[in-house]
């Protein structure tokens, strides 16, 4: 199996997974609760790769992780505080760090461990989306403005459109 063979594979598979969990937004959005949720589920993905990445030898992704996750746990409490414009400000750092680190891997010679982080960081990035529909339908007319448009961006109707979107970096 290909890079690319096994991104479709594991965001597919992640796709269906996340809507058979319930990772589905109603009508409304997604709630408080469930977007507190899935950031502490995204961190705990990011502290499951830490150990791979090591054994990898990637140093500078395991650096990158560790910027990462002070940045989620931001996330999280701001969401949970439901500071809307403080929550997608983190989020877009979170996304440009998970960026990085999707760059920093394809730098690395292909192996399954490689291919293993490159599955995690897809469902975080899915995750994330996930994260930044709560974030776009929460916040109150006037304070919309100041969310950063990647939040938008990446809380836009289409869920199919919006998963595939998720497995690119």
């Amino acid at each position: 199996m290909n890079r690319r063979e096994m991104i479709v594979t594991s965001t597919l598979g992640a796709a269906g997974f996340m809507v058979g969990a319930g990772f589905t937004a109603p009508a409304c959005g997604v709630s408080k609760e469930k977007a507190v949720k899935y950031t502490g589920i995204a961190i705990d993905y990011l502290k499951d790769i830490l150990p791979i990445a090591s054994q990898l030898g990637g140093a500078g992704i395991t650096e990158l992780i560790n910027r990462a996750l002070p940045a989620l746990e931001k996330l999280k409490t701001a969401l949970d505080n439901s500071e809307f414009p403080t929550a997608g400000n983190l989020f877009d750092q979170v996304t440009d760090v998970l960026g990085q680190i999707a760059t920093a891997l394809v730098q690395l010679p292909e192996s399954p461990r490689r291919d293993q982080i490159m599955g995690i960081l897809t469902l975080v990035n899915i995750t994330m989306r996930t994260i930044s529909l709560f974030v776009e339908t929460e916040t109150p007319g006037q304070l919309a403005a100041s969310i950063p448009s990647g939040v938008r961006q990446a809380a836009r109707p289409d869920p199919i459109q919006r998963a595939f979107q998720a497995s690119r970096f």
